[in-house]
């Protein structure tokens, strides 16, 4: 797989993980409605457990992505190939958000930390 279509594939996740939330307390919880979802929101709505972690797994990607980005067009301008490291930092970004959605606590952390040690790898391919 090429850096381009892996940089694509993230997109797609960011696009998944910021319609997670809502997805799951409108169809699964209902704890939201339409009406909330085309009002201004100016009233917070009740939110699940499961809403609120989705919200926490994609704010924990927002953290680690400006560094995968940078390392991918890096990877492009330098013509250093990282796809076997950023296919696995991918893949562990997508088991992620399940796992922190059901809040299995030690594998998340587990997943986290192959995703964090991709990172560093692809990092370190530069040296």
């Amino acid at each position: 797989m090429t850096i381009e279509i892996i940089v694509l594939l993230t997109l797609l996740l960011i696009l998944m993980q910021i319609f997670i939330p809502v997805t799951i307390d409108l169809l699964i919880t209902k704890k939201l409605n339409f009406l909330y979802l085309f009002s201004s929101r100016d009233d917070a709505a009740e939110s699940s457990l499961f809403f609120d972690r989705s919200q926490r797994a994609l704010k924990n990607l927002f953290q680690t992505l400006p560094i995968f980005i940078t390392l991918a067009l890096l990877s492009i301008i330098k013509d250093i190939d990282i796809s076997f490291l950023a296919t696995l930092w991918l893949a562990m970004r997508f088991i992620y958000v399940p796992i922190y959605i059901l809040g299995i606590d030690y594998v998340r952390t587990i997943v986290w930390a192959v995703s964090l040690i991709c990172l560093i790898m692809m990092g370190i391919s530069f040296l």
